[in-house]
């Protein structure tokens, strides 16, 4: 779904709960299927409806994922704060070679 973020202009949208939209999330979990949940809701993800999630640019989101792996500090807290970003990337056709950031 394509929708306009005042920030980012035309952008991808993302449905995430509003613990992540909100940007008070301490983890997050990405799936395929373009959503992205903190590990509270992802775990009660039977019980959210939808007053619970949200649309999120895609761009604000790698903003919030950034935080959270700038704040993470080490590898360690990273690998219990951010799960599944290689569906993030997905997105725009990533493949391991291309990211030479890593």
């Amino acid at each position: 779904m394509i929708e306009r973020c005042k920030k980012h202009g035309e952008v991808s949208v993302w449905i995430v709960c509003r613990h992540v939209a909100a940007g008070n999330a301490d983890t997050i979990i990405f799936s395929e299927n373009q959503d992205a949940l903190c590990f509270e809701c992802a775990g009660n993800f039977k019980d959210l409806n939808e007053s619970d999630v949200m649309g999120m640019c895609e761009e604000c989101l790698k903003d919030f994922t950034a935080k959270l792996m700038i704040d993470s500090k080490t590898f360690a807290n990273l690998k219990d704060r951010v799960v599944g970003i290689e569906h993030l990337k997905g997105k725009r056709n990533y493949t391991p070679e291309s990211d030479k950031t890593v």
